[in-house]
């Protein structure tokens, strides 16, 4: 009988801490491979845009465009962050999907790391918008009895964020290393298809709920 490994990883040991040591290297790849595609997309710029130009416009113009339905007009400031955040999401989603490599977005502690930023963030853009006076009064509106409400909120809604994407992506890896191991043509290219859909999806979703938040944030 075959042994199936699932999501083993290579951890190296830092006094207390544990690091994912694979996880940490194929994020640094992704990250490097954006820096590669934003320097390709942008070394050359033109009147006249070759496709690769062409479609790097055309995405970001989405996404500005997702920016000021969600945080209004102000929020195309933050859009460097926010194209970042789905860009890094959708490239490490699609890493998995290559044999051997694994993604990042398929380890609980990267998708609750991104929660985290997409938290601080929230507090960032909220506070350059009210002042941190106005920011601080808005966890005790409408009195000071929803202030536990609002601080709640501020963790639940970035970690269901976090859960949902990790949730996602691991079962996908989990269920395409067994299908190669049982079947190793023709189901796991049609499963490799749909992940290529659920792992866009993901990126998308993850993107605009944290928009979202961030305008729940600048509006209260």
């Amino acid at each position: 009988m075959t042994k199936i490994k699932i999501m083993e990883y290579w951890v190296i040991h830092l006094g207390p801490l544990s690091l994912h040591a694979d996880t940490a290297l194929y994020s640094l790849g992704v990250t490097a491979f954006l820096l590669l595609l934003a320097f390709a997309a942008t070394r050359r710029m033109n009147l006249i845009p070759g496709s690769l130009q062409s479609l790097m416009e055309i995405v970001v113009e989405a996404m500005e465009n997702m920016v000021r339905e969600n945080i209004g007009h102000g929020g195309v400031h933050y859009l460097p962050f926010y194209a970042t955040l789905m860009f890094y999401i959708f490239v490490a989603n699609m890493t998995g999907l290559m044999p051997g490599l694994k993604s990042p977005t398929g380890d609980l502690n990267v998708t609750l790391g991104l929660a985290v930023s997409v938290i601080l963030a929230m507090q960032y853009i909220s506070i350059r918008v009210h002042g941190f006076r106005g920011w601080l009064l808005g966890f005790f509106r409408p009195n000071f009895l929803f202030f536990f409400l609002h601080l709640l909120e501020l963790f639940t809604r970035p970690l269901t964020l976090a859960l949902r994407l990790f949730g996602n992506i691991f079962a996908g890896e989990v269920l395409l290393t067994i299908l190669y191991a049982l079947a190793p043509v023709v189901v796991p290219t049609l499963w490799l298809a749909f992940s290529v859909a659920i792992g866009a999806i993901q990126a998308y979703i993850f993107t605009i709920l944290s928009m979202a938040y961030t305008g729940i944030a600048v509006e209260e």
